[in-house]
């Protein structure tokens, strides 16, 4: 495939992820055909499994990018984690669970510490 195919191809399907991650955190997962009694725990399966993945590839794309010195990529790192973050705080505020919104800033801190630091590209 070639490369402004597969950079297309991504990119399509990760606006498609997005957009359905903004359908789902403003009318939830009712609104599939989930038995109720199956839905709490679904969702807690869902929601540790993108965890599972999120964190898997923050730990082997930050490496990389940390490696690297890579200004532009612990940038894009750093926003799509602010972004992850600051929309889970909203929520989590709007939901008035406090304390999560007080992780997240936490975590946006602990993963920020070291992005910020890269400093200047590599040559």
């Amino acid at each position: 495939m070639k490369s402004t195919r597969s950079l297309s191809w991504f990119t399509t399907v990760s606006i498609i992820l997005v957009l359905w991650g903004i359908v789902f955190a403003f009318v939830g997962l009712r609104v599939l055909p989930v038995a109720r009694t199956v839905l709490l725990p679904w969702e807690s399966a869902i929601y540790g499994a993108i965890m599972i993945g999120w964190g898997t590839t923050l730990l082997l794309v930050g490496r990389i990018a940390l490696r690297r010195r890579d200004l532009e990529l612990t940038r894009s790192l750093l926003l799509g984690i602010a972004v992850w973050l600051l929309v889970e705080a909203a929520f989590s505020v709007r939901f008035g669970v406090w304390f999560n919104a007080g992780v997240d800033v936490v975590v946006l801190i602990l993963f920020a510490v070291p992005l910020l630091a890269t400093g200047k590209p590599a040559r």
